[in-house]
């Protein structure tokens, strides 16, 4: 999956695996939302973020411009984390009902 920029805490605990995957999802959302730019998505943003870097988690998401259009106008639209935490647990339970 994508890269987590903390292997170990400060207090030299490990992350868990569920802790790791937590971290990168929220790392990838800030990669594709510019960092210190801007605290959302476009959905072109969205698209290439799940197109990239989350290929097979892709697939159980379904129609990504469905989606968006949840979200209001597509030219306008901005995925905000909490609606993209939706979105990737929407996936998660996709792929889990296969």
């Amino acid at each position: 999956m994508g890269q987590c920029c903390c292997k170990k805490r400060k207090d030299c605990q490990e992350l868990t695996n569920v802790e790791q995957a937590i971290e990168t999802v929220i790392n990838q959302f800030h990669c594709y939302a510019v960092k210190g730019r801007k605290e959302y998505l476009t959905p072109n943003e969205l698209k290439e973020l799940v197109g990239q870097k989350l290929p097979h988690l892709g697939n159980c998401i379904g129609p990504l411009e469905e989606k968006i259009e949840c979200v209001g106008d597509p030219s306008e639209a901005r995925l905000e984390f909490g609606e993209y935490w939706d979105i990737m647990g929407d996936a998660a339970k996709g792929c889990q009902k296969k």
